[in-house]
């Protein structure tokens, strides 16, 4: 009797585990099934892009990128850097660049002390602002140094000739 139960038990096990088939749709059914999602997914980025669509803002033919920037009246964003070591000077062209309407926004330590030069870097493409600094501190030397990460205008090097530069300053 043992014997008979284990071979009732080995078939029903067999017969459970069995799936019953599945019908495969046929490629016209597939096919026809990606051209509608194809559709529909389509439909629903035109959709969307449509909606989004209504915020994006042009500009004219008639204007520039260079006459889209900001006019030279506005506050001209400069950083000071000390590039001979001297303590407190960076502090002292900040106070008198702010005298003169600059926004200075930075103030710090050059990469190394050895500038013989007070020299004013153009950061922007703004070449009119970067001039407009070097005239302010009564220098010559502007170099285009464009960054466009510091946000800034110009960086203005502090060099050894400083003393004469904030003499000028303080004579105006």
């Amino acid at each position: 009797m043992a014997g008979k139960a284990r071979s009732r038990s080995k078939t029903s096990r067999s017969r459970s585990s069995k799936k019953p088939a599945r019908a495969r749709p046929s490629r016209f059914v597939s096919l026809l099934q990606g051209i509608v999602t194809t559709i529909i997914l389509v439909g629903a980025g035109i959709l969307i892009g449509s909606f989004f669509g209504q915020w994006r803002t042009t500009l004219p033919d008639d204007v520039s990128f260079e006459s889209a920037e900001r006019p030279l009246n506005d506050r001209i964003q400069v950083e000071v850097l000390n590039g001979v070591g001297e303590s407190g000077l960076a502090r002292r062209f900040t106070r008198d660049l702010r005298d003169l309407g600059f926004d200075v926004v930075a103030v710090g330590n050059a990469e190394h002390f050895d500038h013989s030069s007070t020299h004013v870097l153009d950061r922007s493409g703004r070449t009119g602002a970067a001039r407009e600094v070097a005239d302010g501190l009564g220098t010559d030397s502007v170099v285009v140094a464009l960054d466009p990460d510091l946000y800034l205008d110009a960086t203005v090097v502090i060099g050894r000739d400083w003393r004469g530069v904030l003499g000028a300053l303080n004579r105006e």
